[in-house]
């Protein structure tokens, strides 16, 4: 007859595990749980997780309270007195021009374009040289050598004997010949004007600059097509800099270029793009840009290091300084200034920089106030409460934890859990993994609920017992598994609400040798053996009292 009796239990608490299971799944299901940061509640998910402006572990919101019209986050608020001491400074988010920015280096190199090759058509030999060395300096009209040659004093009697004739035809003639054999046009007007052959013929600078190059001497023989002088103006230079391969299709010619140059103390601003390769050096991966920068006093000189900051796709972007930005591993945020000594963190979204400022995408509007200087102490001063109140909630007894009812039916269903493995070991059957799939979810919403207690450890512990289950093939596996999860559940039973586990019936057991279960009371049902185990009586003081009665399985 008892054991007919035991046997009405165990039927009767497999159905109502069974129960149990099904009305959890539709209660965790049909209750759609919104969870909040207790520093910043104006952040709002349907899941939980840590905070991603401040990575505190979210709450979850009561019923109604996020709904509630017309009520406002007040933040933290600071005295007066407190924000003059510690420097608390605010700005309105405003709108500034700017773009993406890219930067590199570059080397200043000489302008092609100011470059002059002095060279001579006919051959003959330099009679005097004025300019003699490589560095001097020129200005046009400067006279640089002196070169004498047959063909020369040929082609001078041919027009001055065109010009006594007076035939306009042999005039033109005769001139466009000591054009084409090299002689400069203001030595032409001058043999035009006096009608006297030069025997040697004079050259000048027509630029300003400095000779880079001389390959003749006083007396030189040179032949048709060769270089006498090579001079080259610095009144503009080039800048040759070298773009990363993912950054060449954002430059335009109408992009915005500043240079500095950090060795000058030079800092130049709106460069002109002078050219754009189309093409990318496959050893280098860059494509080479040039800039036209006004040299006029001559102090930038080839071969000088730059460096370059290209401002691309200039537009109107909400925008605050850069320092006001927090950051952590979830992203960034500001503390907002919302007036009458209030503060409010924020999370936001960065994009771009330029010259201390960082372009807001998405969190601010323009014109609202944001702290730029003392927000790390703000900061600091909210996360200081908070771990106030959490060392105060983690110091509650668990008598003494507020827990609603439906917080102690979530509770119950990880309690419900131990129980049907007790039930399975005792008829020597393996127990079904799924079977506990309601006590593990169970746990996952009531550690969530009660982040920073005591209670939330001892689910946590719960839950690291059950977590491998479905892996679990032998009986001695799920002795095991009982064994740790009873005793995750012991301090609740005996200091939480121990009277109330009474007045349900149940029974706590433990064995010498520290294993627990948890049973419907009456004699104990050992799972783990023949061990000797002891009762712990549940009183309503919660103070645990082992009775001596000891047992061994039947």
């Amino acid at each position: 007859m008892k054991r007919c009796n035991q046997l009405r239990a165990t039927l009767a608490a497999l159905c109502t595990l069974s129960l149990i299971f099904v009305l959890l799944s539709s209660f965790i299901q049909a209750e759609e749980a919104r969870y909040t940061c207790p520093m910043h509640p104006h952040y709002i998910s349907k899941t939980f997780g840590t905070c991603p402006i401040c990575g505190m572990d979210l709450v979850e919101v009561e019923a109604g309270a996020a709904d509630a019209e017309g009520e406002e986050d007040k933040g933290l608020h600071l005295p007066k007195h407190m924000i003059q001491r510690t420097g608390v400074r605010s700005k309105a988010v405003e709108t500034a021009y700017f773009g993406r920015s890219i930067r590199s280096f570059g080397e200043v190199a000489v302008n092609q374009r100011l470059q002059t090759d002095v060279s001579l058509r006919v051959e003959g030999w330099i009679e005097e040289l004025i300019i003699n060395a490589e560095g001097d300096e020129v200005k046009p009209d400067s006279l640089l050598f002196r070169f004498y040659s047959p063909q020369l004093v040929a082609a001078q009697q041919d027009y001055l004997t065109a010009l006594s004739s007076g035939n306009k035809g042999r005039i033109r003639v005769t001139e466009d010949r000591l054009y084409s054999l090299g002689i400069q046009k203001r030595v032409v007007k001058r043999i035009q004007k006096s009608r006297k052959l030069i025997r040697s013929i004079p050259y000048y600078a027509e630029q300003t600059g400095r000779v880079e190059g001389i390959s003749i001497r006083k007396g030189s023989y040179l032949r048709p097509g060769a270089m006498a002088m090579r001079i080259q103006g610095f009144e503009q230079v080039w800048i040759r800099v070298n773009l990363a391969e993912q950054d060449i299709s954002f430059v335009r010619k109408e992009s915005r270029v500043d240079v500095d140059f950090p060795n000058l103390g030079i800092h130049r601003e709106n460069v002109t793009i002078d050219y754009i390769a189309p093409t990318v050096d496959p050893a280098t991966r860059t494509a080479q840009l040039r800039l036209i920068l006004e040299n006029p006093d001559g102090i930038i000189r080839p071969g000088a290091y730059v460096d370059v900051m290209i401002m691309t796709d200039i537009s109107p972007r909400l925008a605050i300084a850069y320092e006001s930005i927090l950051r952590n591993k979830e992203g960034s945020y500001v503390i907002i200034d919302r007036g009458e000594g209030t503060f409010q963190a924020r999370e936001i979204k960065v994009g771009m920089q330029y010259k201390g400022l960082i372009e807001v995408q998405a969190g601010l509007m323009e014109g609202e106030q944001v702290v730029v200087s003392g927000q790390f102490l703000i900061d600091s001063e909210s996360s200081l409460r908070e771990s106030f109140k959490r060392m105060e909630k983690l110091a509650l007894s668990l008598a003494d934890l507020e827990i609603s009812e439906d917080q102690l039916v979530l509770i119950n269903h990880m309690v419900e859990g131990s129980l049907f493995i007790h039930e399975e070991l005792i008829a020597k059957r393996l127990p079904q993994p799924q079977m506990l799939d309601a006590a593990e979810l169970a746990a996952k919403k009531i550690r969530h609920e009660m982040q920073g207690s005591r209670l939330a450890f001892i689910v946590e512990d719960f839950l690291t017992a059950v977590r491998d289950r479905a892996e679990i093939v032998t009986l001695s596996g799920w002795q095991q598994l009982l064994a740790e999860s009873t005793t995750a559940l012991v301090p609740w039973f005996i200091e939480g609400r121990p009277s109330y586990y009474k007045e349900l019936g149940l029974a706590l057991f433990t064995t010498e040798d520290g294993r627990s279960w948890v049973q419907f009371a009456g004699d104990p049902l050992n799972p783990f053996g023949g061990a000797k185990a002891s009762q712990i009586a549940l009183e309503r003081n919660g103070q645990k009292r082992p009775e001596e009665h000891q047992h061994a399985k039947q």
